[in-house]
């Protein structure tokens, strides 16, 4: 093997540990929160809580992708040539892909995270009323940003009526978050 495929298998194998023991302290719920490595979103920086979960959530798309690399370098270092070059290629691309999706996964769970904590707290969620709190988009006191937002829920039957978003649970980034209990055990 000549020393351009053998520095090529260096590279892949120590990424793949690199992404695998990533993956694998965020699974664990052990990954410090850092600036290097993990799942580095706003989402996830907002609290160690969201950080751990965010990276747990992210754990297993990091260790396909590491086993990716890890088939990469397997196929360039015993195939050799130009089809060894392309399952080197097709290796690097799904892990790319792969990586995609745990910053996916784990953005999106610290952002349900968040949600889910804003709701226990009484913040602001979304809304069919057009103001915060239930209250109409029209007063400029009560609308979102205003005292009135941090407060408490309301009393409306609607569970969706604490937020400033127009049209109802169908306009929230987390869509179908904002049914009552009653109707979720229907």
């Amino acid at each position: 093997m000549n020393a351009v495929l053998v520095v090529v298998v260096v590279l892949l194998v120590g990424l793949a540990l690199v992404v695998g023991v990533t993956g694998l302290l965020g699974l664990l719920g052990r990954l410090p929160g850092n600036g290097v490595l993990g799942v580095r979103t706003p989402e996830t920086r907002r609290s160690p809580e969201a950080w751990t979960l965010a990276n747990r959530a992210a754990g297993p798309a990091f260790l396909g992708s590491s086993l990716m690399l890890l088939l990469g370098a397997l196929g360039v270092g015993l195939i050799g040539g130009w089809v060894g070059g392309l399952v080197v290629v097709v290796a690097l691309l799904g892990s790319l892909a792969l990586l995609s999706v745990a910053g996916l996964a784990g953005s999106r769970a610290a952002a349900v995270w968040e949600a889910a904590q804003d709701e226990d707290q009484g913040g602001c969620g979304c809304g069919s009323e057009g103001g915060c709190g239930g209250h109409s988009a029209g007063d400029p006191s009560e609308a979102p940003g205003g005292d009135s937002c941090s407060g408490s829920p309301t009393d409306s039957a609607d569970p969706a009526a604490d937020c400033g978003v127009t049209g109802g649970c169908g306009s929230c980034a987390l869509q179908g978050m904002c049914e009552s209990e009653n109707t979720a055990t229907r």
